[in-house]
């Protein structure tokens, strides 16, 4: 009995994980969206930019960190969240700050807001899990230029 359970769950992940890299091949040109409620621990910028460096990543987070800009509630955002789209004047951002042009020169003059992710730790129901995300926007055409994990 206890052997068939098994062979069912292995068929069952074996036919689950087909659908998933189905479903994953099938997205094809939409690998740069964040669906609603993820988050993504790649960097990610507009082609034709200089790549943001491991290093100049650690300063962003630290820089972020410590800053005081405009975060917006990741449940707040009705629009998709990528490469490319628009973002839409209902949500505030602001001009990068000097100390993240200076770890990113090319984005200066460039705007930002940052989504937060936050949610309760089911296995510590006092502790609230955060991982936001840098969103820099270019201020002519409001289109998100890159997503960075912070």
């Amino acid at each position: 009995m206890r052997n068939r359970l098994l062979a069912m769950v292995a068929v069952a992940a074996v036919v689950g994980f087909g659908g998933f890299a189905a479903a994953q091949s099938q997205m094809g040109g939409e690998s740069n969206k964040v669906p609603p409620g993820t988050t993504s621990d790649k960097i990610q910028q507009k082609s034709g930019v200089q790549l943001v460096s491991e290093d100049q990543h650690s300063q962003i987070k630290t820089a972020i960190a410590r800053g005081s800009g405009p975060r917006v509630d990741r449940r707040e955002l009705h629009f998709s969240v990528s490469i490319g789209s628009q973002v839409p004047r209902s949500v505030q951002f602001v001009t990068l700050p000097d100390e993240i042009v200076r770890i990113v020169p090319q984005y200066r003059g460039f705007d930002y807001f940052v989504i937060s992710y936050r949610s309760k730790d089911f296995a510590a129901p006092d502790y609230l899990f955060v991982k936001d995300q840098l969103v820099i926007i270019d201020p002519q055409t409001l289109e998100i230029v890159a997503i960075i994990p912070v």
